[in-house]
């Protein structure tokens, strides 16, 4: 059995910590000897211990600009891999990238992988400095040279890395998720209606999602006060913290939309609560491929994803697709789909059985075939 060591920036709440977790999980379970590794983060730190999965916390592994922490982090896991006989470092950030040349300098020859959890500041919809972008895209080229195996989790993904010369080569693995104790819907909402100070029966609209630049979220809020033309009695939830919470306070206050736009904040095992929404919306930026959206297609509620990323190859009806940024287009679907029932109903369907493609023993099947090879 090989002997592998997951490496992540930071252990937070997060799409890609959760990858993590979902991988050294199903990877225990089939008897492979696994180490988590990160910088600092409470969430991955008490989930892998409740699994008995051992972790190793790499002090100068963290999310910054500053190149000589990056560069103690070379030395940190060159160290540490010399004094352990890994056989496969396998990392899923871009600042543990770096780690890549510590590794391929250890007295230990081990194999390394890297998993494109997304584009980020190289994703088309990301709108930065060109310059900015030029040298994260030198830095990207240079240590991937130290890399064995390229992973994609979307074949958008992989296409558009292949049109800006980031790769020539990599392999697409969807993620794919547990099942899910989903709540009853009675139940789940009545949860989101009390952790909303509300007493009256309402229509959710809801998401689960990072408050941070990737995720939009400022697109549904600026058009809240159409989305309450079309149904009066909505309200929208978002279970996620991040970054960019206080601009979303402020833009919720501006729009007179306190009592309409609530932001939850982080909870435990929120997927469960899913079933609750009346729908569930997705308004990236960009995208690898969405957890969550996997999740919410499980749950059976109707969606509105924008088209970025790998939404459209998890959702493969185009009712449930929306173009980044556009109120027309979305306005357009949320009416339809609410007025219509049978294509209500032929969405959740065809969601259930769309479903199937992103299972977690699917996705571990394959990350085990590119260890083995």
């Amino acid at each position: 059995m090989k002997k592998i060591l997951l490496v992540i920036t930071k252990g937070e709440l997060g799409g890609a910590q959760f990858f993590v977790l979902n991988l050294a999980k199903i990877l225990k379970k089939l008897n492979y000897e696994i180490v988590v590794a990160f910088g600092d983060g409470e969430f991955l730190a008490n989930e892998l211990k409740n699994s008995n999965i051992p972790i190793y916390n790499f002090k100068n592994l963290k999310r910054t600009k500053n190149i000589f922490s990056n560069l103690l982090f070379i030395f940190e896991i060159k160290k540490y891999l010399d004094k352990n006989n890994f056989n496969i470092v396998h990392f899923n950030s871009s600042n543990s990238l770096f780690g890549c040349l510590g590794a391929k300098m250890s007295k230990i020859r081990v194999k390394t992988i890297f998993t494109f959890h997304g584009l980020s500041v190289l994703d088309k919809n990301y709108k930065i400095n060109f310059i900015f972008k030029f040298f994260y895209k030198l830095f990207f080229k240079l240590f991937l040279f130290f890399v064995d195996k390229n992973i994609f989790v979307s074949k958008n993904n992989f296409e558009d890395a292949k049109k800006i010369n980031l790769v020539k080569n990599g392999e697409v693995i969807y993620n794919g998720i547990d099942n899910i104790n989903f709540l009853s819907e009675e139940e789940a909402k009545k949860n989101i209606l009390e952790k909303c100070n509300i007493k009256n029966d309402k229509y959710i609209v809801g998401s689960i999602g990072r408050l941070a630049y990737a995720k939009n979220y400022e697109f549904i809020i600026d058009i809240f006060s159409e989305i309450l033309k079309i149904k009066e009695d909505s309200i929208f939830i978002i279970i996620g913290n991040g970054e960019e919470k206080t601009k979303y306070e402020k833009l919720i206050k501006e729009n007179g939309l306190e009592n309409k736009i609530f932001l939850l904040g982080n909870i435990n095992n929120a997927s469960k609560y899913l079933k609750g929404l009346d729908f569930f919306i997705l308004p990236s930026r960009y995208e690898g491929l969405s957890l969550t959206l996997i999740e919410a297609l499980n749950s059976g509620v109707p969606i509105l994803a924008s088209n970025v990323g790998g939404n459209n190859e998890i959702i493969n009806m185009e009712e449930e697709i929306f173009k980044v940024n556009d109120k027309e287009d979305f306005l357009y679907k949320f009416k339809k789909l609410i007025e219509d029932e049978n294509l209500k109903y032929k969405i959740r369907e065809n969601n259930l059985k769309q479903s199937e493609k992103f299972k977690l023993e699917k996705m571990a099947e394959e990350y085990i075939k590119i260890y083995n090879s």
